[in-house]
C-alpha cells in the first residue's frame, strides 16, 4: 500500500515512492490498490495468507547485485526484513507468511504478468517469499484525477488533525531515513556508531512527549542518565533550571520539566519549555551538559520545536569537556505570525 505523506524515510536510495496526503492515500489504497492485490492473490491462497512488507524497506536489483558489500543481502535483507516473522506452531510446523510489496519500479517486476498484473518475486528454492507487485504510476494519477470527492468544487479540503507526537514522529522518521541511507553507504568501521544513533531515534519515536503543549513549545530528549539542561536565551532573560519562568512583553515562557537533576535519574529523559501564547522577540535554544554520570565520550540529543504544521527537529550532541559542552542549536523569532529560524549547530 502507499504509505507516505512524506517521502524522506525510505532506506534505499533507489526506491521510488509516492507521497500523498492522508485523505487521497486512504482512497487510493482502499479503492484502487487493494482490489488489484486481492484479485492477484485469489488463486495463491488469498491475500490474507500474505503479509505486507513496509514499502520503506524495498531494496532494488542494484543493491541486491552489489559486489562490494561486506554483508550478504541474504543476511541483511532477506533474513532481517522478509523472514523475521518465522515462528513455530505448537505441533512443530513452521509458521511463515510470505510477503508482498507494491512498487513503481519496473526493474523489480521481471515483466511477468498474471491476471493483468506485472510482478516479480523473490524465492527460496521453489517457494516465493516476497512478491513485488508493479503499479503504473500514470494509472494511479489517472485514478486520483477521477476521484469524485476531489472534483467537487464545493467540497472543502479535508485537514487531518495531527497530535504533537505524530508531528514529532514524522520528523523523526525523516531523520531515521537519512541515517539508514548513511548506514548503507558507510564503511564497516562506522556502521556500529550509526546503528546506535538509529536505535536511539527509533526508541524516541516510541516515547510519549512529556510536559505541557501550550501554544508553542521546545522539547529536549536524550537517552542517558546524564543531566543535560535545556536553556532558552530570550530578550527578557534566560529560561533554565535556575530561572524556570521568564516573562517578556506579557508572554510567559516556562520550563515545566527539569529531568535528571537529582539522583533519581532516568535513561529516557526529556525537558520541556512551553508558552501559552506565541513568544515575542528573538530566542536562542541551547543544550548544556551539566552533570556527567555515564562517562561517555558524547551524548546525543534531539530538540523538537512544536509549532503545529511548521514544527522542526534538530539532532546533535554535547560533550562534558571542551567546546561542545554547551551547544547553540537554533535561533527563532516570529515575524507577522510566521516562524523564522536560523540553525546554529
Amino acid at each position: 500500500m502507499i504509505k507516505h505523506d512524506s517521502a524522506l524515510s525510505v532506506i534505499s536510495r533507489f526506491n521510488p515512492v509516492v507521497s500523498l496526503d492522508p485523505q487521497v492515500r486512504q482512497i487510493v489504497n482502499e479503492e484502487f490498490i487493494y482490489p488489484i492485490l486481492k484479485d492477484f492473490f485469489i488463486d495463491k491462497g488469498g491475500i490474507d495468507y500474505y503479509e505486507e512488507l513496509d514499502p520503506d524497506k524495498i531494496k532494488t536489483e542494484i543493491e541486491f547485485s552489489q559486489k562490494d558489500t561486506q554483508e550478504s543481502y541474504v543476511k541483511s535483507y532477506v533474513y532481517k526484513e522478509v523472514m523475521n516473522v518465522i515462528s513455530k506452531n505448537d505441533d512443530g510446523t513452521i509458521n511463515f507468511k510470505p510477503r508482498y510489496v507494491v512498487s513503481f519500479d519496473q526493474d523489480l517486476t521481471d515483466f511477468k504478468e498474471e491476471r493483468g498484473v506485472k510482478y516479480g518475486e523473490l524465492r527460496l528454492g521453489d517457494a516465493p517469499i516476497l512478491y513485488f507487485i508493479y503499479l503504473d504510476l500514470q494509472e494511479v494519477i489517472q485514478f486520483i484525477k477521477n476521484i469524485p470527492q476531489l472534483n467537487q468544487t464545493e467540497t472543502k479540503t479535508l485537514k487531518v488533525s495531527e497530535t504533537a507526537e505524530e508531528r514529532r514522529n514524522k520528523l523523526i522518521d525523516e531523520l531515521v531515513g537519512a541515517k539508514h541511507r548513511a548506514y548503507i553507504t558507510a564503511p564497516q568501521n562506522q556502521k556500529d556508531k550509526i546503528k546506535t544513533e538509529l536505535d536511539r531515534l527509533v526508541s524516541l519515536s516510541q516515547q510519549k512527549l512529556q510536559g505541557n503543549a501550550g501554544k508553542f513549545r521546545v522539547n529536549l530528549s536524550w537517552n542517558t542518565t546524564d543531566d543535560l539542561d535545556l536553556q532558552i536565551s530570550t530578550e527578557g532573560g534566560r529560561i533554565d533550571y535556575q530561572n524556570k519562568t521568564v516573562e517578556y512583553q506579557g508572554i510567559i515562557g516556562k520550563l515545566d520539566i527539569d529531568a535528571n537533576a537529582n539522583e533519581n535519574s532516568v535513561s529516557n529523559p526529556q525537558e520541556n519549555v512551553t508558552w501559552e501564547q506565541i513568544p515575542k522577540g528573538k530566542h536562542t535554544v541551547l543544550v548544556n551538559f551539566y552533570k556527567d554520570r555515564e562517562k561517555k565520550e558524547k551524548v546525543a540529543f534531539t530538540v523538537f520545536i512544536d509549532n503545529g504544521d511548521d514544527s522542526r527537529i534538530y539532532n546533535s550532541f554535547v560533550q562534558f569537556t571542551g567546546n561542545n559542552k554547551t551547544r547553540r542549536v537554533v535561533q527563532f523569532e516570529f515575524v507577522n505570525g510566521e516562524m523564522h529560524l536560523t540553525e546554529l549547530l
